[in-house]
């Protein structure tokens, strides 16, 4: 049997960074130099010469900014879910706030595709135990499935389950996505994207997939544009930051080319519709 993994983006700009308020504020922002359409674009021909779909996760602030870029993705054949609108942490906002900031993301995104959106990823994989509140707010407003639990430690929590499931509310069901992870005797290693993705051993990322494949799981794999760009401008960022950031993303389009010579990808909405995941919870 052949597993169709998943591909996602998360469609922000180079200073949608989690952490650095004092340094990027949100007042800020529309002053910044914009780069998302130029890396996005980046992207799309990829996935355009590789006839493959994708999950884009658009930041409502971007949908606001660049209709015209959400409209194109959408007439390429990918599936158009939010990220939220500012770009800020779950954990951070009270469940009134939350919700706020996921409705106005909805309806950024929605008033350009005419479509009802049916998933969400928080920034930063924000949804964690103290952040549990927002799941039953995601099925309340209507979301299908939702990708912002990661199985890592200080981020998430190594004990969540590495393989996509349902889960039971108390108002429904919502699917859950998380990302790619490997495990190992002592930690799971965040191979799924970002930093993980890039500076890892292919071997490793490569066979994270194969045994999640193996048992029918779709591994998922995220980008960001900012990951496109060899020129994301400076501004003092602490080194940590700058390694997530920054670290090898010279190498960001070759792994992506090698990903999808090795594996089948497509998006989560695909994988919903063909019941190719098993019902787990």
């Amino acid at each position: 049997m052949t597993v169709h993994n998943i591909l996602t983006v998360d469609l922000e700009d180079w200073y949608h960074i989690c952490g650095v308020d004092h340094l990027l504020p949100e007042t800020g922002w529309p002053d910044l130099e914009s780069r998302v359409v130029q890396n996005t674009l980046k992207i799309l021909d990829v996935l355009r010469r590789r006839h493959v779909t994708a999950t884009f996760f658009v930041l409502g602030y971007i949908a606001d900014r660049h209709g015209d870029l959400i409209k194109k993705i959408q007439d390429d054949g990918h599936e158009i879910a939010t990220h939220g609108y500012a770009h800020r942490r779950v954990y951070t906002m009270t469940p009134r706030e939350f919700r706020g900031d996921l409705i106005k993301a909805i309806d950024a995104v929605a008033t350009i595709t005419g479509l009802p959106v049916k998933g969400y990823r928080a920034p930063e994989w924000s949804i964690r135990d103290d952040s549990s509140w927002a799941l039953d707010i995601l099925q309340e407003e209507g979301l299908e499935y939702d990708s912002s639990m990661a199985p890592l430690p200080i981020i998430g929590n190594p004990d969540y389950p590495r393989t996509a499931y349902r889960m039971k509310l108390d108002g429904g069901s919502l699917w859950e996505f998380p990302p790619l992870t490997a495990a190992t005797p002592l930690i799971n290693l965040p191979v799924g994207g970002g930093w993980g993705l890039r500076t890892f051993p292919y071997t490793i990322v490569r066979a994270a997939i194969q045994n999640l494949n193996r048992s029918g799981n779709p591994a998922v794999i995220f980008l960001h544009p900012r990951e496109f760009d060899r020129h994301n401008p400076g501004v003092g960022l602490p080194p940590a930051k700058r390694f997530v950031l920054h670290a090898r993303v010279a190498s960001t389009a070759q792994r992506l080319e090698r990903l999808l010579d090795d594996f089948y990808f497509t998006s989560i909405s695909t994988v919903l519709k063909k019941k190719s995941i098993a019902f787990q919870g």
